[in-house]
């Protein structure tokens, strides 16, 4: 718990924030991460493919906004993967796994 609330409790404090502005900040880390986790490609939202990455390979894709992964190259397996090609803001209802699908399975 405590490593999970206390960046997103830094800020405010250390900011003095008023209390509706600490909700409201609040409130979107909770977004966010409920958006990261939910499984789902929503349309109009956030695309949680990088964060499903990193729970496909723990040695991939650790921040929030990429930069430091790009800067590491921990991002490299990530953009040889199909999940790259579906990392993209869903202006649609169609689902990503019919505009972007996976390439056919080999039959052993």
């Amino acid at each position: 718990v405590l490593s999970n609330m206390l960046p997103v409790l830094c800020g405010p404090i250390l900011m003095g924030s008023h209390v509706a502005t600490t909700m409201l900040w609040f409130t979107m880390a909770l977004l966010v991460t409920t958006i990261s986790h939910c499984g789902y490609h929503l349309p109009f939202l956030p695309s949680p493919e990088f964060h499903d990455f990193h729970h496909l390979r723990f040695n991939q894709c650790y921040g929030v906004l990429g930069v430091l992964d790009r800067l590491h190259g921990t991002d490299v397996a990530f953009k040889q993967s199909r999940a790259y090609d579906r990392h993209l803001l869903l202006l649609s209802l169609t689902p990503l796994n019919e505009s972007i699908p996976d390439p056919p399975k080999q039959k052993m």
